[in-house]
């Protein structure tokens, strides 16, 4: 919540004599808050018509840390047909990148994984539910 503390002591010895001091407390960041995932919009259900590169959903990510404790990277399972994409400002797409099958599967369970840059990493899940409408 913040970097440095600012104060001015002030030592008065029994004969009324006094100085003054200025201390700069400078607090080093720990890696101890994981990535935050918030949602931002969501479409919860996609027409197996949908082009590839359809936008599924939008989110973003926090970490209250600084430096490369505070630096975050999101991942997902490869094996689905869907990717994620980086926008601006630790804004995250999610967007279609193959056809979808209604028959095939019929809806998606996508886990996004949000990984800090710390020494000691710390990371944050959040799931994405997407049903596939039938066309």
């Amino acid at each position: 919540e913040a970097k440095n503390h600012k104060m001015v002591v002030k030592a008065t010895d029994g004969g009324g004599l006094s100085a003054h001091c200025k201390v700069q407390v400078e607090v080093l960041d720990v890696n101890d808050n994981a990535p935050e995932t918030a949602l931002t919009s969501l479409t919860a259900s996609i027409p197996e018509d949908a082009p590839p590169r359809t936008v599924v959903a939008l989110f973003s990510v926090r970490d209250r840390d600084s430096g490369d404790n505070g630096r975050t990277e999101c991942s997902m399972d490869e094996d689905l047909p869907f990717s994620l994409t980086p926008t601006f400002d630790n804004y995250y797409e999610l967007r279609t990148n193959a056809a979808l099958d209604r028959e095939r599967t019929a809806e998606y369970n996508i886990t996004i994984t949000a990984v800090d840059w710390g020494a000691k990493r710390l990371s944050s899940q959040e799931s994405i539910f997407v049903q596939i409408s039938d066309v």
